[in-house]
């Protein structure tokens, strides 16, 4: 697996590293480590390139990189790094980089980009064919986000891959799996299966149909949780089942997460327009949950029978 973390220097953003630094090392993934900056280069001073910077020197570097180097200082918490002493900087076309080597030997980047902060991403997804985004944006209320947008939002309905919103839920917290039924949670089990080595508590299985549903929803969303079982039982993992009604899925499904989970769901391919305007599930789910959202994204030609390709 190829993850991406993205960070901004905040401490809601540490939220993302810890949960990608634990994550690389429970799936041996690749990791690599970005920040982006309105403008280009000019907006800050050249640092020094191609020689050993002192870290006990990082004030003295453009923020981007005192970005990355804190960034550094948080996957060095974790594990993921012994402690350094110095990094070498090189020139980007739109920014900077430096490595930094685990003491496996994989060689990890730290990126600052210059530009658009969902294009660079996407960019660097097409480019590098990362599985999934890491990112853990502040959560704002309403009017917040109405003033200066809802980044969580615009990464589930622009983002080229699977995206992660970390907040309360990590690695060896409960995992709550949305299976209803529908294309979209049928297309989060492949990304599933990556996080088995992960998952450490019994995985939970929830489906929530409103009250009045017909009888076909009601018997794909069974066909739906009884092939998922079967097929986590054959992967060596247990599983619980919430067969849950409301009116309000998203309003459910947070709620029987709480606050300290991960909450495992597929995208909506419904049309554009009406994801917008009115929000998709994810998107419900996230203006409403404290717990951590990952959104399985697959392209509308790769929607087949996940089961029967996977058992």
């Amino acid at each position: 697996m190829k993850l991406l973390v993205y960070t901004d220097g905040s401490a809601d953003s540490a939220k993302g590293l810890h949960f990608a630094a634990q994550l690389t090392q429970k799936l041996e993934a690749e990791l690599t480590v970005i920040t982006t900056r309105a403008g280009t280069h000019a907006i800050e001073p050249l640092p020094p390139v191609g020689q050993d910077i002192d870290l006990s020197d990082r004030k003295s570097l453009p923020s981007g990189l005192q970005v990355m180097t804190a960034a550094l200082d948080v996957l060095t918490v974790e594990g993921l790094f012994e402690r350094q002493s110095s990094i070498q900087v090189r020139e980007l076309p739109n920014g900077h980089i430096f490595f930094c080597n685990t003491p496996s030997g994989q060689r990890i980047p730290f990126y600052v980009c210059f530009g658009h902060m969902i294009e660079i991403l996407n960019h660097e997804i097409e480019k590098h064919h990362y599985d999934l985004l890491i990112i853990a944006p502040p959560q704002r209320g309403r009017l917040r986000n109405m003033m200066l947008g809802d980044i969580s939002r615009k990464l589930v309905l622009d983002l080229h891959t699977s995206v992660l919103i970390a907040r309360g839920g990590r690695p060896n917290n409960r995992f709550l799996v949305c299976a209803d039924g529908s294309a979209a949670a049928k297309r989060q089990f492949p990304l599933l299966k990556q996080f088995m080595p992960v998952i450490q508590p019994p995985i939970e299985l929830i489906c929530v149909l409103a009250p009045d549903s017909d009888e076909t929803a009601v018997q794909e969303a069974d066909h739906c949780i009884q092939q998922a079982t079967r097929w986590l039982t054959t992967c060596g993992k247990h599983c619980t089942v919430h067969r849950l009604t409301g009116d309000r899925p998203a309003e459910v499904i947070a709620a029987t997460a709480g606050d300290d989970a991960v909450i495992f769901l597929g995208a909506s391919l419904r049309h554009d327009v009406y994801r917008r305007l009115l929000g998709s599930l994810p998107i419900q789910i996230l203006a409403r949950t404290k717990s951590s959202v990952l959104v399985a994204k697959a392209l509308p030609e790769d929607d087949r029978d996940y089961f029967a390709d996977m058992v």
